[in-house]
């Protein structure tokens, strides 16, 4: 293992960290591919639920046939607490 006090590595861990791509990175690299495009997605959506017609469509569904005291604002769902 290497010194402690200095260098993480000893000169032989350090020249082995320098190796050509191997498995390892494959994997890292597919990873980090697959996190930013579930991660674009997420923002994708995000941007849709925030959207005021897309809140008052949520809202129409979840309270049809419900009667709704519009003057009682605590009935009201608001998205943009949940979602940050």
């Amino acid at each position: 293992m290497g010194q402690l006090c200095c260098f993480p590595f000893s000169r032989d861990e350090e020249k082995i960290s320098k190796r050509p791509i191997g498995i390892r990175d494959l994997i890292n690299e597919a990873l980090h591919q697959e996190r930013m495009g579930l991660k674009a997605k997420v923002k994708q959506i995000k941007e849709l639920l925030f959207k005021p017609e897309t809140q008052a469509k949520i809202r129409r569904e979840l309270f049809e046939g419900r009667s709704i005291n519009h003057s009682n604002q605590g009935n009201d769902v608001d998205f943009s607490d949940t979602l940050t």
